[in-house]
């Protein structure tokens, strides 16, 4: 019931022979079609999905597929199992499976297919793979919890090493540790890019989501705008998003589609006082997600942009001298006020938390959206100076 029948073996020299991958593919499925029809009682269910579970590689290891992470880890770890019960019974003397229609009476036991059909249907995002940059953060965690909620595996990133094992514990915690993984990364890295997109897909087999985060603030005026702040500011808000989103398209082609959503800002379509390098960043970045949105249509990935505005509660962002920056470009005092400020500027009046970005955020990356690329949600409780159109 865990891992069918029998396993698919693999020759490791040829995994990278796509044509090999297919034919071991569709023998494996013929064989299964043909142990059903050898074995198949007049009120058994129906076939099941005739793809294998579990596949051995000599020399690399065992692999296992499945819905979702936790089935497929326990059908490794019975098959793991099995193996020992098997090298076990070969020390002593020999291995014997079960008869094959024995073992079929036990995949298609109509108590096993009652309880099966009993089950609740998928989540929205079951089996699919999303990654979060700038994961330790409000947005960044907030939106990974909104993923994981409906389904999704989530690997997130983060360069600040102890505040991403703290929001990794609380979403284990919440969600499953089989669900949730992370890896120290600074956008600005290539090498530190590639390794953790490659230990997404080792994780969780691909990438279906992706979600461009990270993120720095800074405020002054072009006068005190040192060329290394301009540098840092386009180095993350800019480089950044382009080498991740670089990665994520290679994962996604080969995966024949996916969804990326850049977290943009209100000062990407409006001008910021005292924030030139911050705000003209964040519009190479929403022109980044145009331009991508145009040549992934091809390869059916979907590029969209969220613009939050004034998202103070959870920032981490915030909680720095961008707090004191911001507040001291409108001459206000830079704690209660300045929220107020942002709040009472708003057209609805109302704060913008990073669980309203969330919301958006999966809109974007499920199939609610399948139609909308290009596009640009603001979430800023209404700022009419970043209308987009």
């Amino acid at each position: 019931m865990r891992t069918k029948i029998a396993p698919l073996p693999l020759d490791p020299l040829r995994l990278e022979d796509d044509a090999y991958l297919a034919e071991a593919l569709e023998e494996y499925r013929q064989g299964y079609a043909a142990y059903y029809e050898r074995c198949k009682r007049g009120n058994s269910p129906a076939m099941r999905d005739g793809n294998p579970v579990v596949m051995l590689i000599p020399g690399v290891g065992r692999i296992t597929f499945a819905l979702d992470k936790v089935t497929a880890r326990l059908a490794g770890e019975f098959y793991g199992n099995a193996i020992n019960v098997m090298r076990g019974a070969q020390a002593i003397g020999d291995y014997i499976g079960l008869d094959e229609q024995e073992a079929f009476d036990i995949e298609y036991w109509l108590l096993e297919e009652a309880k099966l059909q009993r089950m609740p249907k998928p989540k929205s995002l079951a089996g699919k793979i999303a990654l979060v940059t700038g994961g330790a953060g409000g947005i960044g965690s907030a939106t990974a919890a909104r993923l994981l909620a409906d389904g999704a595996c989530v690997m997130l990133l983060d360069r600040d090493e102890d505040n991403l094992a703290l929001v990794h514990a609380g979403l284990a915690e919440r969600f499953g540790k089989d669900v949730v993984r992370t890896a120290t990364c600074d956008v600005t890295s290539e090498q530190q890019i590639d390794a953790a997109f490659a230990a997404c897909a080792r994780e969780f087999g691909g990438l279906d989501i992706f979600v461009a985060n990270a993120g720095i603030a800074s405020a002054a005026s072009i006068g005190e705008t040192t060329s290394a702040l301009w540098r840092k500011n386009y180095d993350v808000l800019a480089e950044g998003y382009f080498l991740t989103s670089k990665a994520a398209f290679g994962i996604m082609t080969a995966n024949n589609g996916g969804s990326i959503i850049f977290i943009g800002s209100k000062n990407g379509l409006a001008a910021a006082t005292n924030a030139s390098a911050y705000a003209s960043a964040k519009a190479a970045s929403l022109h980044l997600a145009r331009c991508l949105a145009l040549e992934g249509a091809a390869v059916g990935i979907r590029v969209n942009s969220v613009n939050p505005d004034a998202v103070i509660r959870g920032s981490r962002i915030w909680d720095g001298d961008w707090r004191k920056e911001r507040a001291g470009a409108h001459g206000i005092d830079a704690g209660i006020e300045l929220e107020e400020h942002y709040r009472n500027r708003s057209m609805l009046k109302k704060d913008v938390l990073p669980e309203d970005i969330a919301e958006s955020v999966y809109f974007l990356a499920s199939d609610m959206s399948a139609k909308s690329t290009g596009n640009i949600i603001n979430v800023d409780a209404g700022n009419a100076q970043a209308f987009v159109r």
